[in-house]
């Protein structure tokens, strides 16, 4: 699903609209995705809130943000909703202009973690206990969302975060790609062939057309 630019003429949708337009859709594979870009904490009444507008329709909704602490949050009020991470705030590709983690650690990786500081092994064996901490941050997620540089970076290097992931009993969503990007054929193939579940996208039937 993706927005459109907003209308001064148009009051903004709020997020009961949005649900109770899955609710009244046809059972399918479509799910609603709410990607919350809010880092700050949520009080209790907005998590028992959500929770609440979700509880109808919560087999077709998931919830993700990089802010683990509201996902654990959340999984505290309704143990059944499914969540999805992105370890972003921890763990970045090189060259990432993000704020956070906050510094470019020893292995390579925009990453603040301790072990980052200097390196005392090969950067594979880094990486999988760094993945398994990332993925134990939040019990029972569905789904690990990772950018599509941070994953060739970590192939580059020797490991497979979809395999750990995996592993985990957890799927991942590598994001984004689009064609008409440099390279995208090419790194399409490379993130099939690793084994992802899920390709984000603003362009998904070229896609799918690519390897049809």
């Amino acid at each position: 699903m993706t927005h459109d630019a907003p209308r001064r003429d148009e009051p903004v949708p709020r997020l009961a609209d949005a649900l109770a337009i899955v609710r009244e859709a046809p059972r399918g594979p479509t799910v609603l995705m709410l990607d919350a870009k809010d880092g700050a904490p949520w009080s209790s009444e907005t998590v028992e809130r959500l929770a609440a507008l979700i509880a109808p329709v919560r087999e077709r909704v998931y919830v993700g943000t990089p802010a683990d602490w509201n996902l654990r949050r959340l999984r505290a009020v309704d143990p059944d909703v499914a969540l999805t991470f992105d370890p972003q705030y921890y763990l970045e590709a090189k060259g990432s202009d993000s704020p956070l983690p906050g510094r470019d650690g020893a292995y390579g990786y925009h990453d603040a973690h301790p072990l980052a500081f200097r390196r005392t092994v090969p950067p594979a064996a880094y990486l999988r206990e760094r993945v398994a901490a990332l993925l134990d941050l939040v019990p029972g997620i569905r789904e690990f969302h990772v950018r599509l540089a941070l994953f060739e970076q970590m192939e580059d290097d020797g490991f497979n975060v979809i395999a750990a992931a995996h592993d985990a009993g957890v799927l991942v969503d590598l994001w984004t790609l689009d064609a008409g990007t440099p390279r995208w054929r090419e790194r399409l193939v490379r993130a099939l062939d690793a084994g992802t579940d899920i390709l984000t996208t603003n362009t998904p039937r070229e896609l799918s057309r690519a390897v049809s």
